[in-house]
């Protein structure tokens, strides 16, 4: 990659962008965007342009900013159809800043000037960095550390943010706090502060969660002390995007541990060895015996429930909305509760006012890890619309707790769900076959009993905490 590149997409990743490029030798030439709203105004002190400039610049790199990879995807086909771009020459988001810091000489200073490892054993450092506040992989990691300290293992932290949070005695101590700019992406001080942490505990494995600063902060280390450093990437998440992603830190990750058989499938079939990739199923509450009752009564309502983000993107509540509807008109009778918050919750909840439907949904809010069994034991149906999940925690725990899945084609759905006999899935975006299998099991009710015990009986052998200990503790290595 020659030294300029155009940015495509002018919000916050470009923004991030433009303040680590300062930084380098890497010239920013342009940055466009398709919103007219944006165009003419200036982000970092850099003007905005239409794609129609894209026709001065079909011989540069070029990094498409944009999150969503379907965006990208429409992006690319336009640059490509309207002004002959050769997709070639693009460069990821990721590999960008990758480079960036590759080039940069405070950082990479920093790491040959402090040399801190005098130990033989090596330090297990666990990814929060966002912080700890309970969802589902901060509760996983706080409940495995605990665990594997509990067994003994005493060389084990979070590297977390100076947040304030509750979490048990036992980890308090094993908390690495350290200065996060979390309005900004990749920020050189977090870089900073994060090398620093992880080069005064080597030798040391780093357990990621995501590709973020202390994946970044890794694979910078790991360039100069390959042998000091090993990087276990833990992959919760499965669409193309982060697939992409993950590729894109592939030097630097030497395991990789998948939420679902399906996420270690398509890293396989992007190039990962078979041999370096493993999948896990993360623990949860579940009783051995299921004892619950169902809404059996035909002339009363069949109870239906959701529990996690309330986000469009891709939780799609706007979807949940159309699923409503057509329940509506079905003459379903029916009485739905909603656990979580998001963005999408107030317009959701002004569909529910205007339409006179809250007697028939509630919103529970934020509900306790503790207080879930309870919420999915008053459930018949759980349901799940996401375009994407890596394994969803929220539907195991429902099934653990007998109710009925009828869920979208996600990522690990199939490793739990016998369609037909224990749930049922269906395709993404298709809120009308999903108001059908509701349908169905609010006509045969007798199903409810049948179907709720065998998921439960599915996946209460994978709740188990001690064989998910085993399992790292031959990830890690540890005696």
């Amino acid at each position: 990659m020659d030294s300029e590149v155009v940015l495509f997409g002018a919000g916050k990743r470009c923004k991030n962008l433009c303040r680590i490029l300062r930084q380098t030798n890497i010239k920013i030439v342009s940055i466009i965007d398709s919103d007219p709203y944006k165009q003419g105004r200036r982000l970092e002190g850099y003007e905005i342009s239409a794609p129609n400039k894209m026709k001065y610049y079909l011989y540069c790199n070029l990094c498409i900013t944009v999150a969503d990879y379907y965006t990208v995807n429409q992006i690319r086909r336009k640059l490509k159809d309207w002004y002959h771009y050769e997709l070639d020459r693009e460069i990821s988001y990721n590999e960008l800043i990758i480079k960036a810091y590759n080039e940069n000489f405070e950082v990479n200073n920093m790491i040959l000037n402090n040399i801190f490892y005098n130990k033989r054993e090596s330090t297990i450092l666990f990814d929060c960095c966002y912080g700890l506040d309970l969802g589902g992989i901060e509760s996983w990691t706080i409940d495995l550390c605990g665990n594997l300290l509990k067994d003994g293992i005493k060389d084990i932290y979070i590297i977390s943010d100076n947040g304030d949070y509750q979490v048990p005695e036992l980890i308090e101590k094993q908390i690495i706090c350290v200065d996060i700019e979390h309005d900004v992406g990749f920020s050189m001080s977090s870089i900073l502060h994060i090398t620093k942490n992880i080069m005064k505990r080597m030798p040391c494995k780093v357990v990621t969660r995501t590709t973020d600063e202390v994946m970044l902060a890794a694979y910078l280390i790991k360039k100069h002390y390959p042998d000091k450093i090993e990087v276990i990437s833990v992959i919760h998440g499965g669409n193309e995007r982060i697939y992409k992603e993950y590729i894109d830190f592939r030097e630097c990750t030497d395991i990789y541990v998948a939420v679902s058989l399906d996420i270690k499938e398509e890293m396989i079939s992007r190039g990962v060895e078979s041999g370096k990739i493993y999948s896990m199923t993360c623990p949860f509450s579940c009783t051995p015996t299921l004892e619950r009752n169902y809404t059996e009564d035909i002339s009363l309502p069949i109870r239906i429930g959701y529990a996690g983000r309330m986000e469009n993107s891709q939780k799609r509540m706007d979807l949940l909305v159309e699923l409503i509807k057509v329940l509506e008109k079905k003459g379903i009778c029916y009485y739905m509760e909603l656990a979580g918050d998001g963005l999408a919750k107030k317009e959701l909840e002004n569909f529910i006012i205007y339409n006179k439907l809250c007697e028939k949904v509630c919103f529970l809010g934020r509900l306790e890890r503790t207080d879930l069994p309870a919420f999915w034991k008053r459930q018949d149906i759980c349901v799940n619309l996401a375009d994407y999940e890596g394994r969803s925690i929220s539907i195991i725990e429902a099934m653990g707790n007998g109710v009925v899945p009828v869920v979208t084609r996600t990522s690990g759905v199939r490793e739990d769900i016998l369609d037909g006999l224990n749930g049922y899935i269906v395709p993404l975006g298709d809120y009308h076959t999903m108001a059908a299998r509701i349908a169905f099991l609010y006509r045969h009710r007798e199903k409810l009993h049948m179907m709720g015990k065998l998921a439960h009986d599915v996946v209460y052998p994978k709740s188990l905490m001690e064989p998910h200990i085993e399992f790292w503790k031959k990830i890690l290595n540890l005696k």
